[in-house]
């Protein structure tokens, strides 16, 4: 571990004090370090980067078992191909990092701010007849987006890092729709696996990408009542297969474009972990995600030194059996000082072994979630695997709950205004643009983000109509 990542004294108040707690728990916890000199780029550290690539290999094997093969495109792309879409290239333009050689007077290249560009005038080339498709790749990069305003690590960043993006194209319509439905099934697992319920709406038709049919969009509840999105499905239609010229011939000779599916999330998975879980100690992590599971740390005075050394040796040695991922601490610190760090660490298990628990042969086993302690046998070790089970579970659990307790309902407007604070309303709403802007001037920052994808009817809580749809209402990051 770097010698010069400076460690707090104490995190602030998570909750009361969430920004400050967050930046601190990123860098005590060692998972980036944000003196890199250009804003909106970190440097990732050994133990955060090791928790990321955990979630990166779950979704490597999700996307690959079902036949989505892995690529990679160049982070520079040429001006023609961005230009070949003038809706996209007009959203993105000023947010592009250009790019130019030295000797060059005019920039004729940007880093990719997302995908597209670099990807579809590939397809163009390769999608030639139905016996292409359907073409179903992904691919985990960065993406650039000179974001002027106020940045936060893995939530808003200029160089928005270990970023997937699912890109598929089909025959007809209907392959698309299944495509999108069989993406929203990968979510649900990344979910459960990462212990993080999520919000999943259905976006309105002016808030998708230009000439797509829909998306959908998933939401975390933040510690602050704000929400966060957190990743994308979108279903583009053939609106960037007519712009990027992605057409293919069936089996009767006839010509027609592709349609599109899109899926993109990253690091933003990562924020939603540490935000949901953490508490005033540190970062609180999911078993699953865990680099270390359980550490162990010996208590110990000289004469029993190497005692009880030999002891915790064995006792990893009997937990990587379980393929328990197991850390011995043998710094010569003090068992509180380590006992700090892997609590800010978040590390699932801390296992205390002294002459008392030799002993007794028995091992003291602390729960970083819940703080509670318990002593396991030594020939009982097997539970520690069972427990490292029961906290994931514990912690979708708790989180799901969290989530359930500060989801709202109002049916007027002053009712939501009530409400609104802290927590996410859902509220009938009509359906109309009006409405949705209507209930943006409630208070800053509060939007109506998306609609329920089960709960249909309602009353609209701005104009008063029955509704076809029921949304959900929060302030934004």
């Amino acid at each position: 571990m770097p010698e010069d990542i400076e460690k707090a004294n104490e995190l602030s108040a998570k909750k009361s004090e969430f920004s400050n707690w967050y930046s601190q728990a990123l860098q005590v916890a060692e998972i980036i370090d944000k003196r890199y000199n250009v804003k909106g780029m970190n440097v990732w550290m050994p133990y955060g980067y090791s928790i990321m690539m955990a979630i990166k290999k779950f979704w490597d094997d999700l996307f690959q078992k079902d036949g989505i093969k892995e690529m990679y495109f160049p982070l520079i792309v040429p001006l023609e191909y961005c230009e070949q879409n003038e809706s996209w290239w007009e959203g993105f333009k000023n947010e592009a990092f250009w790019v130019k050689g030295l000797e060059e007077k005019k920039a004729t290249h940007i880093l990719r701010p997302t995908g597209e560009p670099a990807m579809y005038p590939m397809f163009s080339i390769w999608i030639r007849s139905s016996n292409n498709l359907p073409f179903r790749i992904y691919e985990t990069v960065s993406s650039f987006r000179y974001e002027t305003s106020h940045t936060r690590p893995l939530i808003r960043d200029r160089e928005i890092t270990v970023w997937h993006e699912i890109h598929t194209a089909h025959e007809s319509k209907e392959d698309a729709e299944d495509e999108a439905k069989k993406h929203e099934g990968f979510y649900d697992e990344i979910w459960e696996f990462l212990a993080l319920p999520s919000i999943k709406v259905r976006k309105p038709q002016w808030e998708v990408f230009p000439g797509a049919v829909g998306a959908i969009e998933y939401y975390s509840l933040m510690p602050t009542g704000r929400v966060m999105e957190n990743g994308s499905i979108n279903n583009l239609g053939q609106a960037y297969a007519k712009k990027f010229n992605i057409k293919f011939k069936n089996e009767k000779g006839k010509e027609d474009f592709v349609w599109q599916i899109c899926t993109g999330n990253g690091a933003r998975l990562l924020a939603g972990v540490i935000a949901v879980h953490g508490d005033d100690r540190g970062l609180v992590l999911p078993p699953n995600i865990a680099p270390i599971q359980a550490v162990i740390v010996p208590i110990y005075s000289k004469k029993d030194m190497d005692k009880v050394i030999k002891e915790c040796e064995n006792v990893k040695k009997e937990l990587e059996k379980e393929c328990v991922r197991v850390h011995l601490d043998l710094r010569k610190e003090f068992p509180g000082s380590k006992f700090y760090d892997w609590e800010i660490k978040g590390v699932p298990l801390r296992i205390e072994i002294g002459s008392r628990d030799i002993s007794q042969k028995q091992v003291t086993v602390v729960r970083r979630d819940t703080l509670s302690k318990e002593a396991i046998l030594n020939n009982e070790l097997k539970k520690i695997r069972t427990l490292l089970d029961q906290i994931q579970n514990d912690l979708l659990k708790k989180a799901q709950e969290n989530l359930d307790k500060h989801t709202k309902t109002a049916a007027m407007k002053t009712e939501l205004e009530k409400k609104i604070k802290g927590n996410l309303v859902k509220v009938g709403w009509c359906g109309s643009g009006d409405c949705w802007d209507n209930i943006k001037e409630i208070a800053e920052g509060v939007e109506l983000f998306g609609a329920d994808l089960k709960q249909k009817k309602g009353t609209c809580i701005i104009c008063g109509k029955v509704s076809n749809e029921v949304g959900y209402v929060a302030r934004t990051y």
